[in-house]
């Protein structure tokens, strides 16, 4: 039985427990991992034993976090055996990854915290808040909770967290709670310069190569209001990149002139294509375009993976986002 709990009562079961693992969701972002590890030194300073647990490991431009060096895989080598789990950021089940969601099961508490509406819940128990920029938003209000100070650590962790799932406070879900949240981090006296640069001013050869070949290869409705890109593998190989390397590239479709609706598509296998989609008010692209197709995510960015080649699934989403489109 699932049952969805305050950030009250989610404190007072992590305080019952230890050994606990703190999951993200498979290719994790800048609020999986910073979350995750913010609330790990937050359990550490209590005393707890903690291990923070992202599939496929940190993100490279994620791994001068403090603690990002004690992540571990799900199915890898693990400091002990957990009895408690707590999803972070996690949309649903799936988005665990299959040996995260083994791992999961397998301890005897769970329960999860996360920001996506389309979160049917999971978990023991579960905290759920849609309208939040952020998990790491939550965090904040959970380290309350738990008595533990936010240190400098938490701040530099959560600060990533929010900042990158709120398009640096420039996205819809930007509320004053966010600004109210961030500004604890900044109290802690991380170097937000310093951070920011990392994150939004500095971009490797490989990274830069790849935007030049998707933007290339974009394509734009004959009305103007859907725009679309492809990434594939043999484009990766030739700019020297990392599928890490595509991230951020959707947004530069949705910031041309006239389109509503952004999509694209990453190659990730012969019959496996991921899909990032970005909209403009008032299209819901998570609840309209990724739910229909088994995704999920927010209003207004959200995300699929579809068992298909790229081509034949890029046909699909590009005839239901045209269908949103046009009802808009």
């Amino acid at each position: 039985m699932t049952r969805r709990v305050t950030i009250e009562a989610l404190a007072d079961w992590l305080k019952r427990q230890d050994d606990i693992a703190l999951l993200g969701h498979v290719m994790p972002d800048g609020d999986a991992a910073g979350s995750n590890l913010a609330l790990w030194h937050a359990l550490r300073a209590m005393g707890k034993r903690a291990v923070v647990c992202l599939p496929g490991g940190v993100p490279l431009m994620y791994a001068s976090l403090p603690g990002a060096e004690t992540v571990a895989e799900p199915d890898g080598a693990l400091p002990f055996a957990p009895k408690a789990a707590l999803a972070v950021d996690v949309s649903e089940a799936a988005r665990l990854g299959e040996a995260g969601l083994k791992l999961f099961e397998a301890c005897e508490a769970r329960a999860a915290l996360d920001h996506h509406h389309t979160n049917p819940g999971f978990g023991q128990l579960f905290v759920l808040d849609g309208d939040a920029a952020a998990a790491g938003e939550l965090v904040v209000d959970l380290i309350d909770a738990l008595g533990v100070k936010l240190t400098e650590q938490m701040g530099q962790c959560l600060f990533v967290a929010i900042s990158t799932d709120c398009g640096q406070f420039s996205y819809s879900n930007t509320r004053p709670q966010t600004f109210r949240a961030a500004a604890r981090c900044a109290e802690t006296g991380i170097a937000i310069d310093s951070i920011t640069e990392a994150l939004y001013r500095t971009r490797t050869r490989g990274r830069t190569r790849l935007l030049g070949l998707a933007l290339s290869e974009l394509e734009i409705s004959p009305d103007g209001q859907l725009a679309w890109s492809r990434v594939t593998q043999d484009m990766l190989r030739r700019a020297g990149a990392t599928h890490e390397d595509k991230e951020g590239i959707v947004n530069y479709l949705l910031e041309m002139e006239g389109v509503r609706l952004a999509v694209l598509a990453e190659e990730r296998g012969d019959r496996e294509t991921k899909f990032s989609l970005r909209s403009k008010a008032p299209i819901n692209v998570a609840r309209d375009v990724a739910s229909p197709l088994g995704g999920g995510g927010h209003d207004r960015a959200a995300g699929i993976t579809i068992n298909l080649p790229l081509e034949d699934a890029l046909a699909r989403v590009l005839a239901l986002a045209g269908e949103t489109v046009a009802k808009a």
